[in-house]
């Protein structure tokens, strides 16, 4: 007998012992979300982002598989030193692969995360019209037995078809999966925005807004300046837009801006660069200029409603 079977029956043993007035269902998830109307399109979501980097995986499969024939085919026309250092570069060929392959597909890999995050939505739907059921129809216990076997229960006490239905009533599908940015340090290019600090406020506000539930998630600020100090990056001035854009692409983002404030005649101008990091362009630089700080935090506002459609286009 299963332990989770066994656990499952010794606790409801002693559930009916301690509340056998109370009432008690079950589910079986497993079937919730094979049932579910949005799993093949969510299936399909996951292989598209998953496509560049199984495309990138095989591009390099053939180049070490070509490296291996060619020095198969000529190690004997290279010298003990040739030779050695063919076969370390096959091998760390290789070691890059296993790398990403791990990446990828491995424990907490980006396959992992990807499904974690599409289905996310789904499973906080599920925990909903499961506590709405509870509540409204008076249970006590609601089990899932998806991991084991129901020795015998009621028909009546299942609960998976309710929940299939209610779920499916207003199924969607994720637009896409969660992207991730990167605001960089903004540039104060004179004394008075350092004083102000509205280069610092900028690149907060920008930080913290573009964050919206299932589709865009900040990478955190300090790794992101820890990265730049191990790449011996002090000032954000010396910062170059490739730089950036290669640093964001290193941790995992999907977007990075970069940035640069100044003051001049009594007005607050800023310019925003907003960079595409896989696929390594710039998509658009966005500027504006303020007459008060008041002026300043309204164009502010302004300009994160023009980035969110430019990133959801």
């Amino acid at each position: 007998m299963k332990k989770g079977i066994l656990f499952f029956l010794i606790l409801s043993f002693y559930i009916f012992l301690l509340y056998p007035s109370d009432k008690i269902g079950f589910i079986n998830s497993k079937r919730i979300f094979q049932e579910y109307k949005g799993l093949n399109d969510i299936n399909k979501e996951v292989e598209k982002e998953l496509s560049s980097w199984k495309n990138k995986i095989n591009r390099m499969q053939q180049e070490i598989d070509s490296l291996e024939k060619d020095y198969q085919e000529q190690k004997n026309m290279y010298s003990d030193e040739l030779n050695g250092r063919k076969r370390i570069e096959i091998e760390a060929k290789k070691d890059s692969l296993n790398k990403m392959v791990q990446e990828l597909y491995g424990e907490e890999g980006k396959s992992f995360q990807i499904n974690k995050q599409l289905l996310k939505p789904v499973v906080d739907r599920i925990n909903s019209i499961i506590n709405k059921i509870g509540e409204e129809e008076g249970f006590s216990l609601i089990f899932d037995f998806a991991d084991g076997n129901i020795l015998y229960a009621k028909k009546e006490l299942d609960l998976t078809d309710k929940i299939i239905e209610e779920l499916n009533k207003d199924f969607f599908v994720p637009v896409s999966v969660l992207q991730k940015y990167i605001v960089y340090d903004f540039v104060a290019e004179d004394k008075e925005t350092r004083n102000e600090q509205y280069h610092i406020k900028l690149a907060k506000t920008l930080y913290q807004s573009l964050k919206v539930e299932n589709k865009f998630e900040p990478v955190n600020i300090n790794d992101v300046n820890s990265y730049l100090q191990n790449m011996g990056v002090d000032k954000i001035e010396d910062l170059k837009p490739v730089d950036a854009v290669s640093y964001a692409f290193s941790l995992n983002a999907d977007y990075c801006f970069t940035g640069k404030v100044r003051t001049s005649s009594g007005k607050i101008i800023f310019d925003i660069d907003i960079y595409d990091v896989k696929n390594r362009r710039k998509v658009q630089t966005i500027s504006k200029e303020s007459v008060s700080d008041i002026d300043f935090n309204s164009k502010m506002s302004d300009t994160i409603s023009e980035i969110k459609l430019i990133l959801t286009k």
